[in-house]
């Protein structure tokens, strides 16, 4: 199955997950993200804010764990450049405000500017993964052209709510690999 089409079956099987079942994905997927940052002890964590309408992974509660828990891991996010598939990066905190662009993903209005090469662990949004560590995103190429800005030591771990796949049957030649997969029932390390 191509990427376009494995993007479209997957967004689908999303969108029609219970509101009970997403909540219990949700929860699993945090207790793995905690297990993650308790192994690694990243110093810095970009992340992405989800579309909850579209029922992306719900980072926030892991979000809201590293500022009270973990005050000392600064949480960065992106603002999408809309006319070029670019990002910018800020840190945000508990205080940060947030408003939805034309795609519906909340921004931040007041975060600080950061640095990409200060950033140990980027955790990538996935509509699917493979456990050979390959991911399809929405296709716009955002993510793919920030990692590859991003310094050889970063870790960069994919994020989804649903199983992996076997194989590598859509990995493209400028897809950028993961170091881990994430979803609520298993943790993939990529070696």
């Amino acid at each position: 199955m191509d990427k376009n089409t494995l993007r479209k079956v997957y967004l689908e099987k999303r969108k029609f997950l219970s509101q009970a079942e997403y909540e219990r994905r949700n929860q699993l997927l945090h207790h793995r993200l905690i297990e993650l940052q308790e192994k690694h002890q990243f110093k810095s964590i970009h992340t992405f804010i989800p579309i909850k309408k579209n029922k992306e992974p719900d980072i926030f509660p892991f979000i809201q764990y590293l500022w009270s828990k973990r005050p000392e891991v600064e949480v960065i996010t992106a603002i999408s450049d809309l006319k070029h598939p670019i990002l910018r990066h800020v840190q945000i905190t508990e205080n940060t405000t947030f408003l939805e662009n034309k795609w519906g993903i909340p921004e931040p209005q007041d975060g600080t500017p950061y640095s990409i090469e200060d950033i140990e662990c980027v955790l990538v949004p996935m509509v699917v993964g493979s456990k050979s560590g390959h991911r399809i995103g929405y296709g716009k190429g955002y993510y793919d052209r920030f990692l590859e800005a991003c310094k050889k030591e970063t870790q960069f771990v994919g994020v989804t709510l649903g199983p992996l796949l076997e194989g590598e049957t859509f990995a493209g030649q400028f897809d950028i690999p993961m170091h881990n997969m994430i979803t609520p029932f298993e943790v993939v390390e990529i070696k």
